[in-house]
Parts: C-alpha cells; sequence; structure tokens
C-alpha cells in the first residue's frame, strides 16, 4: 500500500486502511459498439462494492486514477497488469462518519413527465 501512495497522493488514508482494492478494466475485451463503456462498467461495480462495504460496516473511499494518464501507467506497471487500472479503493473500519458534503443542488435536476 506504500508503492500506491507514492503512485497516486490521494491516497494516503492507505496509512490506517486495512486494506486496498484496485479496480482494473480491460477495454480491449469490449472492442466494437460497447468499448467505449469499460469506465461505466467499473464505475458500477464499484459503486456495487462501496454500497456492500458500507452494509457490513466497513468505511470505503474511492480514489480515481484513471483517466490520469501517468497515474494509470504507474500502477499499471507497479502491478505488472495488462490491464487498465481505474481507482483504487481504501477499505477498513471507520474512524469517522463526515456529514456529507452538500453538492446537491435540488435547481439543477429536472424532472419530466
Amino acid at each position: 500500500m506504500d508503492r500506491i501512495m507514492e503512485v497516486s497522493p490521494y491516497t494516503q488514508m492507505l496509512k490506517t486502511a486495512s486494506m486496498a482494492i484496485v479496480v482494473c478494466g480491460l477495454p480491449e475485451v469490449q472492442e466494437g459498439r460497447c468499448g467505449a463503456f469499460w469506465p461505466q462498467d467499473c464505475g458500477a461495480a464499484i459503486e456495487n462494492l462501496l454500497l456492500q462495504a458500507e452494509d457490513l460496516g466497513y468505511g470505503t473511499c474511492w480514489c480515481g486514477i484513471y483517466p490520469n494518464e501517468e497515474r494509470t501507467a504507474r500502477m499499471k506497471e507497479l502491478f505488472s497488469a495488462e490491464s487498465t487500472p481505474m481507482a483504487v479503493i481504501a477499505l477498513g473500519v471507520p474512524e469517522e462518519e463526515p456529514s456529507a458534503r452538500g453538492y446537491f443542488d435540488p435547481e439543477k435536476v429536472r424532472y419530466f413527465d
């Protein structure tokens, strides 16, 4: 985890996390009409992981890697991976329960019948 923190400066919570999960995608496997959707597939998998972890009482933090080319390349090298690293998920026992940051703005939501 120390080496992950060197590659991605926004993963410092790994100092106290129980584990890290590196989520990777294989864009070349989805060639053709679905090829451009691998980031959405990984994002959906990550969100499901986060929701399940919370349900089990764990704390998580989604730390992006892709599409930052330098971090993606360095993480790929770190793990000798053929796949494309999308994100690092820090997982462990939460030390705090921070309040929502309040980015939701109901004025920016439109509803249609």
